[in-house]
């Protein structure tokens, strides 16, 4: 995650625009933008910053949850086996060294794993196997273990291959054996992120003539392109949204924060931005189930699970009391557009909580949180994706099979 002082790039565009906090429940298609800069070839201006946490005026109502609590006690103490995912997913919890599965209704909690870190838990899009930390563990292959990579991330659609990040190295290592694909496309690479059809990928990093920036490439590294780049920023975090667009954290002079949106408009590149902060932006995390709900943390410190005083937001939105007042970290969304949120009363030295937050913006919901479990070490949630939107439509990238 480092910025590199680079070159306009001939023909790439860079757009900026303040994103309005409004939400469609039917489409699922966020309204057009206001306040707009544009250049057209160079990198991007900051518009005016407006404060990132407003209460939106969508919601209608807000309530007070009875904590529904799952006790502690409940965890079983028999043997841990990686089962199938349940229909509506279900929130996991680390506790000690064990992994447990609360259940889609939080009434069926079994032990899925044992010798478990309560850091860098990602279970893949199908829920059938997981990464803790450097290992990749799963149901049908043999606990595979990458101590030298920087990172691992999923493929998609399916989580059949795991990518391997680490500096020059980019491999995508298939998990039944049958070997590992040199991706590389990049002299350094940081950070990958998978389309969720699996065909393309965005990743942060630096070719061979020093450009620095977010990428677009096919899932094998072929036909890259710069897509987003500044000239005094810092690029993290890629993640795809179900509007099928890439979203990024930029770092500019860590003075001000970005969440940018790509748009691929007819072999263009616009860049509006969607959340701002003069607080550090990390933990983006987009909805499967509402494309345009972001999750995210202000004023982390970047790989910490918790810092002193950060706190889990949804697109500008302020959680409810008491969450709100709580150090917190995002975990990810489950259906019914619940993000889980992990929560530190007592602050990073204490034990944690888990959290589930409705924004209730759409038909039903209401806005407000519920406290899943007290007591806990650590987080993630468990679901088979939804099924993906459609393949980057965009001239001049390949379409390979996904992975």
């Amino acid at each position: 995650m480092r910025g590199r002082n680079l070159p306009p790039v001939k023909g790439r565009s860079v757009l900026v625009a303040l994103g309005l906090v409004v939400v469609s429940c039917t489409t699922g298609v966020e309204p057009p933008s206001s306040s707009v800069t544009t250049t057209t070839s160079g990198p991007a201006t900051s518009t005016t910053r407006r404060p990132t946490t407003t209460t939106s005026s969508l919601v209608a109502t807000t309530t007070t949850s009875t904590p529904s609590i799952v006790d502690l006690a409940a965890l079983p103490d028999g043997p841990c086996q990686i089962d199938d995912v349940s229909e509506g997913g279900e929130p996991t919890v680390v506790v000690g060294d064990r992994l447990y599965g609360l259940g889609a209704d939080l009434a069926t909690p079994r032990c899925l794993m044992e010798g478990v870190s309560s850091a860098n838990l990602a279970w893949g899009p199908l829920g059938d196997r997981l990464i803790t930390g450097h290992t990749v563990h799963g149901q049908d292959f043999e606990t595979l273990s990458f101590e030298d990579a920087a990172s691992l991330e999923w493929t998609a659609p399916t989580g059949s291959k795991v990518v391997v990040v680490g500096g020059d190295r980019l491999t995508k290592v298939s998990l039944d054996g049958s070997g590992e694909e040199n991706i590389r496309f990049l002299d350094e690479t940081e950070s990958v992120a998978y389309h969720p059809a699996g065909t393309h990928m965005l990743a942060v990093g630096t070719d061979a003539f020093d450009q620095y920036g977010l990428w677009f490439a096919s899932n094998d590294g072929v036909d890259f392109q710069l897509i987003a780049f500044d000239e005094e920023a810092t690029i993290a975090e890629p993640e795809w949204s179900w509007l099928n667009e890439p979203l990024f954290v930029a770092n500019h002079d860590d003075d001000h924060w970005h969440i940018h949106r790509v748009e691929l408009v007819d072999g263009d590149f616009q860049g509006p931005v969607v959340v701002e902060s003069d607080l550090p932006i990390d933990w983006l995390t987009a909805s499967p189930y509402d494309p345009v709900m972001i999750g995210y943390r202000e004023g982390g410190e970047p790989g910490a699970v918790c810092t002193e005083g950060a706190a889990a937001r949804v697109r500008g939105i302020d959680l409810p009391e008491p969450l709100m007042s709580y150090t917190s970290t995002p975990v990810g969304w489950l259906s019914q557009e619940r993000l889980l949120v992990l929560a530190f009363p007592a602050g990073c030295l204490g034990e944690a909580d888990l959290w589930s937050f409705s924004a209730g913006f759409c038909p039903g919901s209401t806005y407000g949180a519920e406290l899943l479990i007290s007591g806990i070490d650590g987080a993630a949630q468990r679901e088979a994706m939804p099924t993906a939107p459609p393949a980057p439509d965009f001239s001049g990238v390949i379409d390979p099979a996904p992975a």
